[in-house]
């Protein structure tokens, strides 16, 4: 009995020591749960109504968690997802727990145009590239590399580079275009089919190869370089590095590069140590040399290492080929889908000119409704769409009735200004002769940014666009194939029907409509699918 009671009292105290350490276990995870709850709970209560951003107006949601606005991010559609937030919302919005959006001009010249207001944490990249122009976020190495490298930007350079970049953008163009002309059948009856978008991309390629590195990439003329893909594959890396900004590091924990990365830093040290050992030719005034001959020869400025001469290469070959490219690729498919835009201006052009090959020099003096459109071109359909987010220093700023507290990473989103009724009137219509008059609004196209960091290659994307697009109006004649000008013409009919009425006055005499081609913003805005949408057909003007 006593034996036997013994083992019950044993197996009764056993029992309950299990069930005694299960307990705790229980009550950790019902308190771990419980302490997760409440702090969402503060969070949800002090950003949504607590934090001096809740006086911002928004959605709830974008308030208390920065998901759906990375979601756009990622989809491509984050400009046009800040658009509808102004438009339902007004000027200043709230976008997430630490960002408003801002659409006022006024508001947007103030932020970017101080070093007080330095650039987010976003325009970080890899840590295995060095600081550039674009990504740093120091005021001071800004202002510094600005002045190393500005020179190769400006108008007295660019024009002394002019026969490079005419022979990239008009004499190899001409002759590509009449040698796929001369080899049509009858029956296509002396008329071909050009992808744009390609051809853009690699007339941008074969220019910063020559301004920037004195190298002959025959890019155009092979139709391909395999730099195209990889410049892709890095901007779109970096784009998505932006939304999540915990890949960064990724590469670096991994021990290893990224290849595209690591090729094109491959490439840009070899054209760096090639012209070290070409130093005994013909002096060189491209990009390249500025950059080696920087803090040597009188200059007083520090010189740029390899690291950071890599760095910058990278950087202008990237910004070099996809922001010209897009640039051109939109301003063409505008004048495309509104052929009475594009006689005029071909009429134009060739009336100015019969016969020579127009230089940057004749379209600033002579084609004054070129520049109009490319203008409104880069308004409507911007290349770099962008939300240029900057922190509010010390102090805060206010914006307007909202006090915006130290931190605050303030958006001022390029597609927003330019949509925006207070800065452009009739901001959907795409109407050029808005900027054939001296008027407010054309100060307000920010397609370049503007203020102290504003784009240091805008001078040469506007030489590039200028020239390439001038020579080849006057040399060819442009449509859209028979089929999308049949869409085309189904399309206008229905969309003009369905809209409310809109006085067409003197003003508005050659406005015209934006096609609807499916385009995604990833670092800069292309089109999804540029073989079926950025197509044209080529003949020989007459």
């Amino acid at each position: 009995m006593n034996g036997a009671g013994g083992n019950s009292t044993r197996l009764l105290f056993d029992d309950d020591d299990d069930f005694d350490n299960g307990t705790p276990l229980c009550s950790v995870m019902f308190s771990g749960t419980t302490l997760v709850l409440v702090l969402v709970l503060f969070k949800v209560i002090y950003e949504r109504w607590v934090t001096p951003l809740s006086e911002v107006p928004g959605a709830f949601l974008h308030s208390i968690t920065s998901i759906p606005m990375r979601y756009h991010m990622l989809r491509g559609q984050l400009p046009e997802f800040i658009q509808k937030l102004h438009e339902e919302y007004g000027p200043i919005v709230r976008i997430s727990p630490q960002r408003v959006s801002i659409c006022d001009i006024a508001n947007v010249k103030q932020i970017l145009g101080s070093h007080a207001f330095v650039k987010a944490p976003s325009y970080d990249i890899p840590e295995m590239l060095e600081p550039n122009t674009f990504s740093t976020r120091s005021p001071e190495l800004s202002i510094e590399r600005r002045k190393q490298l500005g020179p190769s930007f400006s108008h007295k350079h660019l024009s002394s580079m002019e026969n490079k970049i005419l022979k990239c953008g008009v004499v190899n163009v001409q002759q590509k275009i009449d040698a796929l002309l001369s080899s049509c059948s009858h029956d296509t009856e002396g008329k071909v089919v050009i992808q744009y978008h390609k051809w853009f991309m690699l007339i941008a390629l074969d220019t910063i190869g020559a301004l920037g590195f004195g190298q002959d990439f025959c890019a155009l003329h092979k139709e391909h370089h395999e730099l195209v893909p990889i410049l892709t594959r890095i901007r779109v890396f970096n784009y998505i590095t932006m939304a999540l900004p915990w890949l960064k590091r990724l590469p670096r924990l991994l021990g290893k590069r990224l290849k595209p990365l690591a090729a094109l830093m491959s490439f840009s040290a070899a054209a760096i140590d090639q012209r070290r050992k070409d130093s005994g030719g013909e002096p060189k005034a491209d990009l390249l040399q500025m950059m080696l001959d920087s803090g040597r020869n009188g200059d007083h400025r520090e010189p740029l290492n390899d690291p950071q001469m890599v760095s910058e290469t990278i950087l202008h070959l990237i910004a070099g080929v996809d922001t010209t490219s897009a640039a051109m690729t939109w301003t063409l498919s505008l004048l495309l889908h509104n052929p009475h835009i594009l006689h005029r201006l071909t009429s134009h052009i060739r009336q100015e000119f019969p016969t020579k090959t127009i230089t940057l020099e004749d379209c600033r003096q002579r084609l004054p409704y070129l520049s109009a459109v490319i203008n409104e071109s880069l308004r409507i359909l911007s290349p770099a769409p962008s939300i240029l987010p900057r922190i509010a220093p010390t102090g805060g700023v206010r914006l307007g009735s909202y006090l915006l507290p130290a931190g605050t990473w303030i958006c001022s989103s390029v597609h927003s200004v330019h949509m925006n009724p207070a800065a452009f009137s009739s901001p959907t219509t795409f109407n050029p002769d808005r900027f054939m008059h001296q008027n407010e609004e054309r100060h307000n196209l920010i397609a370049f940014a503007t203020g102290v960091r504003a784009c240091l290659g805008r001078n040469l994307a506007l030489v590039e666009m200028h020239v390439v697009l001038a020579n080849l109006l006057r040399n060819y004649n442009l449509c859209l194939p028979d089929d999308q000008s049949t869409q085309l013409s189904r399309s206008s009919i229905s969309k003009m029907d369905s809209s409310t009425t809109v006085e067409f006055d003197d003003k508005l005499r050659d406005a015209g409509l934006v096609p609807d081609i499916p385009r995604k913003t990833w670092m800069t805005m292309n089109p999804v699918k540029p073989d079926r949408d950025c197509l044209v057909l080529v003949s020989r003007a007459k």
